[in-house]
C-alpha cells in the first residue's frame, strides 16, 4: 500500500505513514495481519478473492481460537490488525474479536462492503467496538456497483452505511478495486470522494485470485493501468491542497512507486527525498510485513496467496510460524537473488521489491518471473548509460 498523498508532498508529516499506516522500517519483525475472519458473505462479487458465498463454511475457528490468535497478536505484538472476509460482519464475534485486539493495544482496521452498517443499530455497535478505520468498497455508481457485487440495492447500502459510521465519528474510506468494469466509472468516485468527505480512498490493482481467476476480461492492459495511476497522482495532488486531512492510496502494485518517481521527474520536482522514503519500505513485503491468516487458520504471505499455506494457527501460534524463515517467507524476505526477467535488472527494484509474487505466480506459473502487472516500459526500467 502507497501513500500518494504523503509521497507527493514536499514537507511530509514528521510521522511518514508510507504505507499501511504503519510506522515500522522494511523488514520489521511486527507485520500488519491481514485476517479473513469468515469466508461467509451476503454478496457475490466477480473479483473476490476469496470466492465466497452466502453459506457457511466449513473448519472455521472457533469462539477460543479466535480469542487465543488476537492474544498472540498482542503479546507479539503485530503492527495492525485488518478484519475483512468474505465479509467480516457475517461473523458473529466481530465486534467482540476487535474490541479484544483494540483493547490490547493493537491498530484494528475493517475492510467491507459496508451493507451491515446501513442498520444504525449495527453501525452503533461497529462505533463502538474500536475500529481506528473502515474501508468500504465501491465499483461505480447505482447500477454498476450493484450489477458487479451481484445484489440489488449494495450501493445504497453501502453509502447508507459509509454515512453512518461517519456520523458516528469512525474514520472512513472509499476502496476501489481497478477492473475493466470498474475503470469506466473512477471520475465518479473520485467525486464521491469529495462529495462524501471520505478521509481515505485505496484504490487496489487487480489480482487474479479466488473468482477473479476466471475474471479475466476485468484485467485491464499496462497503458490504460498507467492512465488510472497518473489520474490518481494527478487527484492526489491536488486534493493534498484542498483537504490535507485526505488520503489518496495504491495497493497491490509496487510499481506504482516507480511511477511516482517519473511522475515526479516530469514535472521537475526533487526525488532525492521520496525514493530514500520508498527505498526504507522496499516495495511489495509480502511474507516480511504483511501476512494473511484465512478463515480456516491457514497462514498465508499475503491475500492473494490461497494456495502457497505457510503454517496453521491451529498447529502452532502465528508467532511462531512468523519467527519460522524455512520454506516460503524466508524465500520472500531474500527474493532478490530469486528473480527473473525485467524484474531482475530493473533500476527501481530498490523500490519495488519485485512487485506482487502472487500476481507473477498466478499469470505465469512462476513465483519468480516479472510481475505482469508491471506497466512501466523496458526504456524507463533500464539503468541509464554510463
Amino acid at each position: 500500500m502507497l501513500n500518494l498523498t504523503t509521497l507527493l508532498d514536499p514537507a511530509p508529516p514528521a510521522v511518514d505513514d508510507v504505507r499501511y499506516g504503519t510506522h515500522q522500517p522494511a523488514g520489521a519483525a511486527r507485520p500488519v495481519v491481514a485476517w479473513t475472519v469468515t469466508r461467509s458473505c451476503n454478496l457475490t462479487c466477480r473479483h473476490c478473492y476469496s470466492a465466497s458465498i452466502n453459506h457457511p463454511y466449513p473448519g472455521e475457528l472457533t469462539e477460543e481460537e479466535c480469542d487465543d490468535f488476537v492474544d498472540d497478536l498482542v503479546a507479539m505484538p503485530a503492527s495492525a490488525l485488518l478484519l475483512s472476509g468474505g465479509e467480516p460482519t457475517q461473523h458473529p464475534q466481530l465486534p467482540e474479536i476487535a474490541k479484544r485486539a483494540a483493547d490490547g493495544g493493537l491498530r484494528v482496521t475493517l475492510s467491507t462492503n459496508g451493507t451491515t452498517a446501513a442498520n444504525p443499530s449495527y453501525a452503533d455497535l461497529l462505533a463502538s467496538s474500536g475500529f481506528r478505520y473502515v474501508g468500504i468498497s465501491f465499483d461505480g455508481i447505482e447500477r454498476v456497483h450493484d450489477d458487479f457485487r451481484g445484489v440489488e440495492g449494495a450501493y445504497a447500502d453501502a453509502l447508507a452505511g459509509a454515512r453512518n459510521l461517519m456520523e458516528r465519528g469512525v474514520r472512513v474510506g472509499l476502496r476501489m478495486t481497478l477492473t475493466a468494469t470498474a475503470v469506466p466509472y473512477l471520475e465518479d468516485l473520485l467525486a464521491l470522494v469529495d462529495t462524501e468527505g471520505f478521509e481515505r480512498a485505496c484504490f487496489y490493482h487487480f489480482v487474479p485470485s479466488g473468482r477473479g481467476r476466471k475474471a479475466d476480461a476485468e484485467t485491464i492492459d499496462p497503458q490504460t493501468t498507467r492512465a488510472v495511476v497518473d489520474r490518481l497522482l494527478d487527484f492526489a495532488d491536488d486534493l493534498r491542497e484542498r483537504r490535507p486531512e485526505a488520503e489518496i492510496l495504491t495497493v497491490t502494485n509496487a510499481a506504482d512507486g516507480a511511477r511516482v518517481l517519473t511522475w515526479l521527474e516530469e514535472r521537475g520536482r526533487d526525488t532525492t527525498e521520496v525514493r530514500r522514503r520508498l527505498a526504507r519500505v522496499g516495495g511489495n513485503r509480502s511474507g516480511k510485513a504483511i501476512a494473511h491468516v484465512s478463515s480456516t487458520g491457514d497462514v498465508h504471505p499475503d491475500q492473494f496467496s490461497w494456495g502457497r499455506k505457510v503454517g496453521s494457527i491451529k498447529e502452532r501460534p502465528f508467532s511462531e510460524i512468523w519467527r519460522d524463515e524455512a520454506g516460503l517467507l524466508g524465500e520472500l524476505r531474500d527474493r532478490l537473488p530469486r528473480l527473473s526477467g525485467r524484474c531482475a535488472s530493473c533500476r527501481f527494484l530498490d523500490v519495488c521489491g519485485g512487485n506482487l509474487r502472487a500476481r507473477a505466480k498466478a499469470m505465469t506459473g512462476d513465483a519468480w518471473a516479472s510481475d505482469p502487472g508491471c506497466y512501466l516500459t523496458d526504456a524507463e526500467i533500464a539503468e541509464p548509460a554510463a
